[in-house]
């Protein structure tokens, strides 16, 4: 018993030491912040689960405070597959509105309703809600991964070690929240298999990111260039120009790739090796070229209206893309047009 005792709380206590650095960190993306937050929720959870099983008369407040990470995993795990899939940058005022409120109403009702003094609150219809927010975002976060599983599906070889990791870490939640749902409804059944599962997946995933570094970067070096590299970029180009897949503000690599029956890794490397700028420059280059078209024949829009209906998000990312792309900024070519 004590070296399962062991084997379950290194995983929590290594989760926890995770979940800080991916917050502390200088460079971090906005999933790194989710991804953090995850596993913060797990470990609580997890580790009240490990010192129930060999504690009996453990604190109360212990209890509600696992059970009370157990409504941010699933929603958590969405907001990561989400940020991941649109390549975020900034958060979503939305999203972080959904956290505040779901954590607002969750110390509200610990509050009110103290596990110490409304166990049968906890364990009864507090515990379904908790489970049911956990079940239904752990689909959502699924969906949001769609892409990603269906290539695991159909060309598993062409998946990329980012791609791989993205599976591994879903693949992990959803042991863990089927071994938690079971326990739930199926007596016998004991919590500490998800504390297992969780360690032996985070070992598992810190060991396949160790190794993804070390074998990654020479596989890239020795690629042979594409061999029809310029015939792929005209039928992207082609594409483009006909189908105008850019004035989705949310086009992404992945979606491009789709649209124009090439793999991810196929696409990124003609528009790195034969375009030489990347997706990003390549999507708003064909913006910017549209911004311009858009200024000559429609007298009816605004500058920033123009920037919306070229595939631009936001009037700052409109002025800066068309200055860069253009070395003026969009009044300047308005008026440079008006005075021809």
């Amino acid at each position: 018993m004590s070296a399962l005792f062991l084997f379950a709380s290194l995983g929590v206590i290594n989760g926890f030491i995770l979940s800080i650095y991916l917050f502390i960190k200088e460079e971090k993306r906005i999933a790194d912040i989710y991804f953090g937050g995850l596993i913060l929720s797990l470990c609580l959870r997890i580790g009240k689960s490990v010192l129930a099983h060999f504690n009996d008369d453990l604190d109360k407040l212990i209890l509600q405070i696992g059970l009370s990470a157990c409504v941010f995993i699933g929603p958590l795990f969405y907001l990561y597959s989400k940020a991941i899939r649109q390549n975020s940058v900034k958060h979503k005022r939305s999203d972080l509105l959904f956290l505040g409120l779901l954590g607002g109403a969750t110390i509200i009702l610990g509050i009110v309703f103290p596990y110490r003094t409304e166990p049968e609150f906890w364990n009864g219809i507090m515990i379904q809600s908790i489970y049911l927010v956990w079940a239904i975002f752990l689909v959502l976060g699924l969906y949001e991964n769609r892409a990603v599983l269906t290539k695991l599906f159909r060309t598993p070889k062409q998946l990329l070690e980012e791609e791989r990791y993205i599976i591994g870490i879903a693949v992990s939640v959803i042991f863990i929240t089927l071994t938690y749902q079971t326990a739930l409804f199926l007596r016998g059944f004991t919590y500490i298999w998800g504390s297992i599962i969780f360690s032996i997946s985070f070992y598992y995933l810190a060991g396949r990111k160790l190794l993804g570094k070390k074998t990654i970067t020479p596989k890239t070096n020795s690629q042979a260039p594409l061999e029809n590299g310029a015939q792929l970029l005209a039928q992207v180009e082609l594409w483009m120009n006909t189908e105008k897949p850019y004035l989705d503000s949310k086009l992404k690599l992945d979606e491009l790739a789709s649209q124009v029956n090439l793999s991810r890794h196929i696409l990124s490397r003609v528009l790195n090796e034969e375009y030489k700028f990347g997706f990003s420059d390549f999507i708003r280059t064909h913006r910017v070229n549209e911004a311009k078209r858009l200024i000559e024949i429609r007298d009816d829009l605004s500058l920033e209206g123009i920037g919306f209906e070229a595939g631009f998000n936001s009037k700052s990312a409109f002025f800066d893309a068309f200055k860069k792309v253009t070395s003026q900024t969009p009044a300047a070519y308005k008026k440079s047009i008006q005075s021809k």
